[in-house]
């Protein structure tokens, strides 16, 4: 397939998808706005030329932000019973109806790529001065709330990891009560079949750390003392240093044209802090980057995508060495890249969301660390190999044995990354 017909059909994604200034990540499964998907969405978006869209995606989620900075992770702008837990089961008092938790600020870093890309540079400039406090704030936050012992960004959900079922969490969680006044009616499983979504167990924890957090009022200044999950995340982490890094990188073009009250300064202390924070999460022996049980006081999980993408951080090369390594041996194992966790490590699961599938997303963080660490070359195979993926579908997730679709169809960060990445 040409690019032309691929784009085309990525883009008839994202208009099928998009409501009223946001893009739904799948129609039926997730019809709300999620935080960390509208980054690469509002890119797509961007890509297609459309910047008005890609402007509003970032503007209508940082409408949602919470007085403390926090964004939250899914945005209740619209009634439906398709999804659980919706509003109802949050209950956080917050207006529009919102999560109490967060993910991955990739928006910030989609808010500095379209500020460098876009034409109309008025626009450009008024956007990002607009947005800049919030895209601070939000920063500023998972620090002063969230940052652990080794000063990475911790978690107190795996659902704000973004990468809800990852073998990182197993042990962990198997000190979380389960719910027990919350009823689970999960939706996603009338949609998607059961053995490639999360366990009903997994469910059950999952709410019963929503249930000790609602509980508690939820306060965003202090949840890691709130939620029996309190893990140190690489991933929220890289995203988070290489967030405040491209602020500090937009600074000086945003300033030459005459934008005002940009505080590179804070942005850049963000940056090194946090990227610090990183690097007390490697294991040398593994070679990989792990999460940090903070309440059992040890590293957890195998090898797995939580770690994988601290390359888009841009860390040392000799962490790309090691981490590139493991990603060859596991090649040898599956010919398709890159299983989102080892295949010879436990909880290991081809089709399970996210203990083994192939993500474009991931596939996307890992192109971009290894593009700046120099390995330009294992980058575009990468890239390749991808969009032989999304020809056939752009799936949520694709099984590395053979790369079939799986998860939910019509998958907007998968059609967004085929116009903003795999066609360009």
């Amino acid at each position: 397939m040409n690019n032309t017909e691929l784009r085309s059909q990525a883009l008839e994604v994202l208009v099928a998808n998009h409501r009223d200034g946001y893009t739904l990540p799948a129609p039926g499964l997730y019809p709300f706005q999620w935080c960390w998907d509208s980054g690469p969405i509002a890119l797509g978006w961007a890509a297609a030329g459309r910047f008005e869209e890609a402007w509003s995606e970032l503007h209508r989620l940082f409408s949602a932000q919470w007085p403390t900075g926090m964004v939250p992770h899914i945005v209740f702008w619209q009634d439906s019973d398709r999804y659980f837990p919706g509003p109802e089961v949050w209950g956080t008092a917050h207006t529009p109806q919102t999560t109490g938790l967060t993910q991955p600020p990739l928006p910030v870093s989609a808010a500095a790529r379209l500020f460098m890309q876009d034409p109309d540079r008025d626009r450009a400039r008024d956007a990002l001065v607009s947005l800049w406090p919030r895209l601070l704030s939000w920063l500023s936050w998972f620090e002063r709330a969230r940052s652990g012992p080794h000063g990475a960004v911790v978690a107190v959900h795996p659902w704000e990891s973004g990468m809800d079922n990852s073998p990182s969490w197993d042990e962990p969680l198997a000190g979380v009560t389960e719910a027990s006044e919350i009823p689970l009616a999960r939706r996603d499983v009338e949609t998607v079949a059961a053995d490639e979504r999360p366990s009903e167990l997994e469910y059950r924890k999952y709410l019963g750390i929503v249930e000790r957090l609602r509980a508690a009022g939820w306060d965003t200044e202090r949840q890691p003392a709130d939620s029996p999950f309190v893990v140190e995340d690489p991933c929220l982490t890289a995203v988070t240093a290489r967030a405040a890094a491209d602020l500090v990188e937009v600074v000086q073009v945003a300033e030459a044209e005459g934008a005002d009250g940009l505080d590179a300064g804070e942005a850049e202390r963000l940056a090194k802090s946090v990227l610090a924070g990183l690097e007390g999460l490697w294991d040398e022996d593994l070679g990989w980057y792990r999460p940090y049980d903070v309440l059992a006081g040890r590293p957890v999980g195998a090898a797995a995508s939580t770690g994988l993408v601290a390359l888009w951080a841009g860390v040392a090369p000799a962490r790309v060495s090691r981490v590139v390594e493991r990603l060859d041996a596991w090649g040898r194992l599956l010919p398709v890249a890159v299983a989102t966790a080892d295949p010879n490590g436990p909880g290991y699961d081809p089709i399970r969301y996210w203990r083994g599938p192939v993500w474009v997303l991931v596939n996307w963080l890992v192109a971009d660390g290894l593009s700046r660490a120099g390995l330009a070359e294992r980058a575009e195979a990468l890239r390749v190999g991808t969009r032989a993926l999304v020809e056939q579908g752009f799936s949520e997730y694709y099984d590395p044995r053979d790369g079939h679709g799986i998860g939910g169809h019509g998958f907007s960060w998968s059609a967004a990354l085929t116009l903003a990445w795999l066609t360009t």
